[in-house]
């Protein structure tokens, strides 16, 4: 998976994959699996925040992958597809609004009437859990263990309600989702190919648009600003198995602030944390970017809300601050669907569709192989040579004998060997009317 943050490179998104509803055993559906093409959607860089316009973009990727499991206590609303690996507990949660947001939500949300929040465990509910309430339809719940508390309310205020299905089994319930952890793994290794060290300076640190840059976790733990100059992605990896982000309170991009209005800037920023174990960001604010944790003894605890994806292979908590919520802004790339490492290609073969069609090889000139030579032309072959017992007569002049292009079975020399046959059944004819002659004449003797 190439994230290709080059400017010059083009703007080309990872195409979103549309999901279908899971039956109580099996898909009720045909449903296209989720791959290393499922992260970006639709630009969202021009959608308005703050102003919800129902079904504005239906978002068929997925907004928050936990691997290993999720746990929220403080999290108010969790926007775009919400998928577990493991057990999901949102018993801490007073009210929990999955898939959809209320006015302040980039309005980039699941189509109603699809999985909005698929479990492959168990789902331990919130005292209220709404799932789709802003969609055109409820959207559907899929549990492949158990549901225990209050029954997820899928009703939309805008139409007919969603589905709750429980005990299809983890395997049916993530079929969709299989390639996801190699996703994660292969985006953060990606992120961090050939990124510069970057090191902010009494907190502050300025980075260029659609370069790749690496921090330490001593590092990232003093940023408090960051700023963006040009525009275009911004890929920052943070090194080290303990990392903690937690003063980040000022984003700028291009110069202007990311913040509330402008939180669509979010799309363009994309963070790493390939070594961790431990990832704490935020302390009640807003985290812009899509945030990738690829290990899978991981634990990503969220403090504040974040604005972008999340990736994480291992576990994940919205235990910290207060009333946070995660906004869905797919990655803005760009992105491309290709191999991580790329091998060399050959230069492509001139030759027809069939080998050796329409194709005119040069002779390679060597002791062995002389270069060709036009008819008529004098030759070392040609010159009189006392090794073959020859005088040419006078006034002859050698000539090169022509050669053809071809070399199967001495077809290139048949002319040549016509004249020698003559020749030769020539003089046996001759031989033999003399042996006739003389025959005769002691006869009549």
């Amino acid at each position: 998976m190439r994230l290709h943050p080059a400017r010059p490179r083009g703007t080309a998104l990872l195409a979103a994959v549309a999901l279908t509803t899971v039956g109580l055993a099996t898909p009720a559906s045909a449903t296209t699996a989720v791959g290393a093409d499922d992260v970006c959607a639709a630009d969202p860089t021009t959608r308005p925040v703050g102003v919800y316009e129902l079904t504005a973009v239906e978002d068929s990727g997925v907004g928050i992958w936990a691997g290993g499991g999720l746990t929220v206590t403080t999290a108010t609303e969790l926007e775009g597809r919400v998928v577990v690996g493991g057990d999901a507990d949102l018993s801490g949660a007073g009210t929990l609004n999955v898939g959809t947001a209320g006015g302040g939500g980039s309005a980039i949300t699941p189509a109603g009437g699809t999985d909005m929040l698929v479990v492959g465990g168990d789902l331990a509910t919130a005292a209220s859990t709404q799932v789709g309430l802003h969609a055109s339809r409820g959207g559907n719940v899929v549990v492949g263990g158990a549901v225990t508390g209050p029954a997820p309310s899928t009703e939309s205020v805008h139409g007919p309600s969603g589905t709750v299905t429980q005990g299809v089994g983890r395997a049916t319930a993530l079929a969709p989702y299989a390639d996801l952890p190699a996703f994660a793994a292969g985006i953060a290794a990606d992120a961090a190919d050939g990124a510069v060290a970057a090191t902010p300076t009494g907190g502050v640190l300025t980075v260029e648009a659609g370069e790749r840059y690496v921090l330490t976790a001593d590092a990232a733990a003093t940023l408090r600003e960051l700023h963006v100059t040009g525009t275009g992605p911004v890929l920052l990896t943070v090194t080290g198995q303990d990392v903690s982000v937690p003063a980040l309170t000022y984003v700028a991009y291009d110069g202007v602030r990311v913040y509330q209005a402008t939180q669509h800037l979010s799309a363009h920023f994309l963070w790493s944390f390939p070594d961790a174990t431990h990832v704490r960001l935020g302390t009640n604010d807003q985290f812009p970017g899509t945030v990738v944790v690829p290990r899978e003894d991981s634990t990503l605890t969220v403090a504040t809300s974040t604005n972008g994806r999340v990736l994480a292979n291992g576990a994940v908590a919205y235990t910290g601050g207060a009333g946070i919520e995660h906004h869905n802004y797919p990655f803005a790339g760009p992105c491309e669907a290709t191999p991580l490492v790329e091998e060399p290609k050959p230069e492509p073969s001139p030759e027809g569709p069939n080998p050796g069609e329409g194709v005119t090889v040069p002779p390679t000139t060597t002791a062995e192989n002389p270069p060709a030579e036009e008819p008529g032309a004098p030759t070392a072959e040609a010159t009189p040579a006392a090794a073959t017992g020859a005088t040419p007569t006078a006034g002859a002049t050698p000539t090169a004998v022509p050669t053809g292009a071809a070399s199967d079975g001495g077809l290139a020399t048949t002319g040549a060997s016509v004249v020698v046959l003559a020749v030769v059944a020539a003089l046996l004819l001759t031989a033999g009317a003399t042996i006739l002659v003389v025959a005769r004449r002691r006869a009549a003797a």
